[in-house]
C-alpha cells in the first residue's frame, strides 16, 4: 500500500484546527462579556451576546468565569453581596441594592434579596419556610438575609442586569422599607445620578406617604452623612446652604444660612489619605483667616453622638453673632 503524506497546511485548510481556535477565542471573551453585565450574567444573556453553551463550559474550565448556580455566571469583578444574591437565586434589593449603586443605604447589616412570589430552589442555609430560630443566610456565608417575595421580583433572565433591582425600584424600596431619615438620605445621594424631576416620577404610583417622603429630597448632599446633618439641623430650624464656593479656598460642604458658620463633614474614610487630611487642615485655616467659623463633624460623631454635633453648631452660631 502506498503511503500518502498530507502537508500540515493542507490539514489546516481542511479545517482540522481552526474551529477549535475560534471556539477558544470566544470562550476567552466570556469574562469580558460577563463583566459588561456587571460581573454577573445569566446563560440567556450570554447566549444573546453571541456565546454558545460550549463556550461557557470552556470558560468555566479555564477559570475565566464561575458558575454559582444553574445558568448563572460570575467573574472576579462581582461583589460579594451580588454573588450571594445570585447564588440564592434573586436580586440585590433595598439597602443592599442602594449600596451597590453607591447610594446611602443606612445601617442595616442584613442582605436584602428580591425573589419572585413563586421562586423555588433558593440556595439558603435552610428552607425559607422552615423557622428554627436561626437567621436565614446564603448557603455559602453566615450573612443574615431577608428575602422579599415580590411580584416581578424574580431574576430577569434577559437583563439588562440580573443581579440587582433597577435604580427606580431600589429607590422606591428604600422609601418603603427604611426609616424616613435613611430614605431621604438615600434619595439625596441619588440626585448625583438622576435629576430631581426624574426621580420624583419614580414615585408617581407610590403611596401618598412615600410620595411625601420623596418630595423631601434635596440636591447638595454628596454623601449620606451630609444629608443626615442637613435633615437634623433643618428639623430644629437651622437651615443650610450646601456646596458653597469660597474664593481661593474652594467648595465647602455647607454654610449655616445667614451666618459665617461653615460646616465640613468628614466621611468614613477620613484620615486614611494623609494628603487629604493636610488639605482639610489648610482649608480650615484659610476659612478662619477669612472670618468664617469652621465646625468639622466626623462620621463617627454624626452617627453616635449627635447631641455633641448639635451643641457645636449652636455654639458656632452664637459665636458668629459677636
Amino acid at each position: 500500500m502506498t503511503s500518502v503524506s498530507v502537508p500540515d497546511n493542507a490539514r489546516d485548510r481542511a479545517g482540522a484546527r481552526r474551529p477549535q481556535r475560534r471556539t477558544s477565542r470566544r470562550a476567552s471573551s466570556a469574562a469580558v462579556i460577563v463583566d459588561s453585565f456587571g460581573g454577573i450574567a445569566t446563560r440567556q444573556q450570554l447566549i444573546g451576546a453571541g456565546l454558545s453553551g460550549y463556550d461557557l463550559t470552556a470558560a468555566v474550565k479555564l477559570g475565566d468565569i464561575r458558575r454559582v448556580r444553574q445558568a448563572r455566571y460570575v467573574t472576579a469583578a462581582a461583589g460579594d453581596d451580588a454573588i450571594a444574591a445570585a447564588r440564592i437565586g434573586g436580586l440585590l434589593a433595598g439597602p443592599s441594592a442602594a449600596a451597590s449603586y453607591g447610594l446611602w443605604s443606612g445601617f442595616d447589616p442584613r442582605l436584602h434579596v428580591s425573589v419572585g412570589r413563586t421562586s423555588s430552589r433558593l440556595r439558603t442555609n435552610r428552607p425559607p419556610s422552615f423557622v428554627d430560630g436561626s437567621p436565614l443566610c446564603p448557603d455559602t456565608a453566615p450573612r443574615p438575609t431577608v428575602l422579599h417575595w415580590l411580584a416581578g421580583g424574580a431574576v430577569p433572565e434577559l437583563g439588562p442586569e440580573s443581579w440587582r433591582v433597577p435604580l427606580p425600584v431600589c429607590l422606591r424600596q428604600m422609601v418603603a422599607w427604611s426609616d424616613r431619615e435613611t430614605a431621604i438620605a438615600c434619595l439625596d445621594t441619588a440626585l448625583a445620578f438622576v435629576d430631581r424631576p426624574t426621580l420624583l416620577t419614580y414615585f408617581e404610583n407610590a403611596s401618598d406617604e412615600d410620595r411625601k417622603v420623596a418630595h423631601l429630597c434635596r440636591e447638595g448632599s454628596e454623601s449620606g452623612p451630609e444629608s443626615l446633618v442637613r435633615q437634623r439641623l433643618g428639623a430644629v430650624g437651622i437651615d443650610l446652604i450646601q456646596q458653597v464656593h469660597v474664593a481661593d479656598v474652594g467648595r465647602v460642604d455647607a454654610i449655616v444660612d445667614g451666618t459665617r458658620v461653615v460646616i465640613e463633614v468628614d466621611g468614613r474614610q477620613y484620615h486614611v489619605d494623609p494628603e487629604s487630611f493636610e488639605l482639610d487642615r489648610w482649608r480650615s485655616a484659610e476659612l478662619t483667616a477669612r472670618g468664617f467659623i469652621v465646625v468639622r463633624l466626623s462620621f463617627r460623631r454624626i452617627v453616635t453622638d449627635w447631641s455633641w454635633c448639635d451643641r457645636m453648631v449652636r455654639a458656632a452660631i452664637e459665636q458668629s453673632k459677636d
